[in-house]
């Protein structure tokens, strides 16, 4: 597989593809300890937890020992550390991601607890057949919102169907369908991962690549509630977004997030007291290319919004560059433990040296 122009190149490192653990970061030359070797600011996708929002600043991700932030934005669903954050934010969102997030919060504050609250757990994943036999599933409602959202505000009513450009365009049909899908059971945080998203590819087309890049999983739902909760949100999201979000809010592009994110996030998490508090978690696409090792060789720290990878100790020419996905409580746990909870939560079986190492 040919690598893309769009993978991160630097003189310290290259990126091979392996036989073992698909691609890796691999030294390009000696590299002394506590080198930066990357740093990291492409979030391409960010989840905060709704318990947290008012705690978390929704920029720089700052927490304050869980005080209430100064600044709420109640409009948005977020709370700032500093009028230079709710500035930052409402820049990177633009005029339309400020609408955006403004519907999305009016649509969660006026229903009730989110459904992941009520989700089984245990069920299976679905495969690729169920996951595309749901997504065709809510095609004929979607097209039906489509053309009750692009209904021209000056149309005029003709006998029950409004008219536009001389067609028929929209019809008592098309607003029911969009009446239903505003009547579902919604899930905020799948709605927050979807429209980060959404705003991304809409504010950063030049950057998409980054995200297509990304080792992807073709059954990425956890369960099929799971996969329910995101055809829900795409019929939720048709339905409140601002016009021209609409030609991105596709079953194709919102599957493209799920599928390159299901093994590509990073938690967000305190900065203090070994990142013990997680507050959600986002995907930096030029992150990603980090392997795992239980004993790594690079160590990340967050800076805000932004990753830095620097050397732990001293790096030969030709050595992979590692970094670790356990927390710090975690990396005290025992092999099986880790090896379990690796298992678990990324898919993978540990070959480190830490872990096959008697």
């Amino acid at each position: 597989m040919a690598l893309s122009t769009s993978i991160p190149t630097s003189p310290l490192f290259e990126i091979r593809q392996t036989a073992h653990s698909g691609r890796a970061v691999f030294a390009a030359q000696d590299i002394p300890a506590d080198t930066l070797i990357w740093r990291c600011d492409d979030l391409a996708l960010s989840v905060l937890i709704r318990d947290y929002r008012r705690e978390v600043c929704g920029e720089c991700f700052g927490y304050e020992h869980g005080r209430d932030l100064r600044i709420r934005e109640a409009s948005v669903g977020f709370a700032f550390c500093s009028m230079g954050c709710w500035t930052l934010w409402k820049q990177r969102a633009g005029e339309v991601g400020v609408q955006a997030w403004t519907a999305v919060e009016t649509l969660v504050r006026t229903r009730s607890k989110e459904d992941a609250d009520m989700a089984d757990v245990g069920l299976p994943r679905p495969g690729m057949g169920e996951i595309r036999e749901a997504w065709e599933g809510v095609e004929v409602q979607a097209a039906l919102i489509r053309i009750a959202r692009e209904v021209e505000r000056d149309a005029k009513a003709m006998n029950g169907v409004v008219q536009i450009g001389g067609s028929v365009m929209a019809t008592k049909q098309h607003r029911r369908a969009l009446q239903k899908a505003l009547m579902q059971p919604i899930s905020p945080e799948i709605m927050s991962f979807c429209l980060s998203g959404i705003l991304w590819k809409h504010n950063n087309p030049q950057h998409w690549s980054r995200l297509l890049a990304l080792a992807d999983d073709d059954m990425p739902y956890l369960d099929s509630d799971n996969l329910i909760a995101f055809t829900s949100t795409y019929l939720h999201l048709l339905s409140i977004l601002p016009l021209p979000l609409l030609p991105l809010v596709t079953p194709k592009t919102l599957f493209l997030l799920s599928s390159r994110d299901a093994h590509n996030a990073f938690g967000i998490r305190s900065l203090e007291d070994d990142g013990s508090e997680y507050f959600g978690y986002g995907c930096w696409p030029d992150a990603s290319y980090f392997n795992h090792s239980c004993g790594p060789n690079v160590e990340k720290s967050r800076d805000g919004r932004v990753w830095c990878f620097r050397a732990g100790r001293d790096i030969r020419k030709g050595e992979e560059l590692c970094i670790t996905y356990l927390s710090g409580q975690e990396r005290k746990l025992s092999r099986e433990q880790r090896m379990n909870m690796l298992k678990e939560n990324w898919g993978f079986d540990c070959a480190c040296l830490r872990c096959v190492e008697p």
